[in-house]
């Protein structure tokens, strides 16, 4: 699963998120939406799922895509960084990495989005550094009381305007320099509130959504999920707080919050700030704390099990074939799923499209044909870089532009390089490696090259199996592993159909492994 589409999963999961905490937020545990803030971040940054039958895409028509649209596919991958010489691109292409605009604008708003990041933490950290210990014995009884593996420093600095917390190794707990050491009925309720986030490492847990944000940037879905989620990590602490005290206390805790907020501080995306966000939510959350409950607590598993199990998951399409008492074979192409099973007398039935249609051998080979290559022979080869030689040569000083190079100017050392290149292909030929010269009578971009020892054929962007019978095209995929999940199953099958043997598929999985 490609980064795109993490984003795309994460920001629909958001949504539903946003949706049950505005009608449940005061219903509910606050903990059960840092929970599923937390199921949200793992799915941004988990590049694969597990299938459910409950999954909302199960919802969602897989699309009908034929062999040829696989090829095509690859092609128009490849055509992006097509070079004024379709062939010398090519060869481009397989010599270097091509970073596509998308990955470099991507690339510079995660390099801005961090720097930002660092910097506030930066300046913060200096102001903090100037701040010098509390030592009142009331304070000390505190932390008696509260100090564990971990020491805490409360200290005071005129820096800042509220109580916030920092620190993960070393917790510090930092107070305006105007506090009222005297009023311990105030004090007690900020200090527990810190005490709270530090005990929860609160700390390390915004430092990954600052890091989750910073890769999907783009996403506006995760900056609303940034915003809430700080919002729901003092709710939490709130909820906490009134508990440990009891509902009698929270009049007070809401009087202590208002006047905490007439001096809010600043932004401080690194520290747990007692005052930062949105008061009026807060204080409605603290005057309708609940005891929690055994209904709250099972009304709040089911709400993270279902959101879990209906977003967080990816479509199951095995649910939607028939149970025909049959043995399915699965294997994934490109980003859809064909499936095949035997039915009682032996007989094989294709699907492309999830298991909504099915077909017999030969009119699933009609309706998706493999696609047709025209292999360069030596000669023919030879002879198109004989005049190949001739034509570059001539290009040398001349301006040209490429999708994968941008502008630039054909130099002596860069027609020498790709000449060695077309010289090292021609050499293949000779060996016996087949090159397309066009595929299904196109002939833009060489495509692919197929070895009749190795039994396999491969492309830049995509890979094509050829068995006894057929030729399968997969790809492009973003990761080798989508890739290596694609081939696996494919060459089992074509083992347990006899089209190929055990030690040709053995062959092949370990070429990309």
């Amino acid at each position: 699963m490609s980064l795109w589409a993490m984003s795309l999963s994460g920001a629909v999961m958001i949504i539903a998120i946003v949706i049950l905490r505005a009608l449940l937020i005061n219903q509910l545990p606050k903990k059960t939406f840092l929970i599923l803030w937390g199921i949200v971040m793992v799915r941004l940054v988990i590049p694969f799922t597990a299938p459910s039958a409950f999954s909302i895409y199960s919802l969602i028509p897989e699309k009908e895509q034929s062999m040829n649209t696989q090829f095509s596919g690859i092609q128009d991958n490849l055509s992006e960084n097509l070079p004024v010489n379709a062939m010398a691109d090519t060869v481009h292409v397989d010599i270097t990495t091509q970073i596509s605009i998308k990955w470099l604008v991507w690339l510079a708003g995660l390099c801005l989005c961090a720097g930002y990041f660092l910097i506030v933490y930066r300046k913060l950290y200096r102001e903090f550094q100037m701040s010098f210990t509390v030592k009142i014995p009331q304070i000390e009884q505190w932390l008696v009381l509260h100090n564990g593996k971990r020491r805490i420093e409360i200290r005071q600095s005129d820096r800042v305007a509220a109580p916030v917390s920092y620190g993960i190794i070393h917790p510090i707990i930092l107070f305006p320099k105007n506090t009222d050491w005297e009023n311990m009925n105030v004090l007690q309720y900020v200090l527990e509130h810190e005490y709270v986030h530090i005990k929860r490492y609160d700390s390390i847990t915004k430092l990954l959504v600052t890091a989750i944000v910073c890769i999907h940037w783009f996403n506006p879905m995760v900056w609303v999920m940034y915003i809430l989620f700080n919002r729901d990590l003092e709710l939490a602490c709130d909820e906490c707080v009134i508990h440990r005290f009891g509902n009698n206390s929270k009049s007070t805790y809401a009087h202590t919050l208002i006047s905490m907020e007439e001096q809010k501080s600043g932004f401080m995306p690194f520290c747990n700030n007692f005052s930062k966000n949105a008061i009026e939510e807060r204080i409605t959350a603290i005057m309708k704390t609940k005891k929690t409950t055994i209904v709250m607590l099972v009304a709040s598993a089911i709400v993270i099990i279902g959101v879990t199990g209906t977003f967080a998951t990816s479509a199951n399409a095995s649910d939607k074939i028939d149970n025909k008492n049959s043995e399915y074979i699965e294997s994934t192409i490109a980003e859809d799923v064909m499936l095949a099973y035997n039915d009682e007398d032996g007989n094989i039935y294709y699907s492309a499209d999830g298991g909504e249609t099915f077909f017999n051998e030969k009119e699933f080979n009609e309706k998706y044909p493999s696609p047709e290559v025209e292999w360069w022979t030596y000669e023919e080869y030879k002879e198109w870089l004989d005049n190949e030689r001739i034509q570059l040569q001539s290009m040398l000083g001349e301006k040209a532009w490429t999708g994968g190079r941008g502008e630039f100017v054909w130099t002596q050392e860069m027609i020498d390089e790709t000449i060695a290149s077309y010289e090292e292909i021609l050499q293949k030929i000779e060996n016996g490696v087949k090159v397309s010269k066009t595929v299904d009578g196109s002939g833009e971009i060489q495509i692919a090259t197929y070895d009749d020892k190795e039994h396999f054929m491969e492309s830049v962007e995509g890979v094509a199996i050829a068995s006894d019978k057929e030729t399968k095209v997969f790809g492009p995929y973003d990761t080798k592993e989508e890739l290596l999940d694609a081939i696996k199953p494919y060459c089992e099958e074509q083992v347990r159909l006899g089209n190929m043997t055990q030690q040709e598929a053995d062959e092949i999985i370990e070429k990309y492994e």
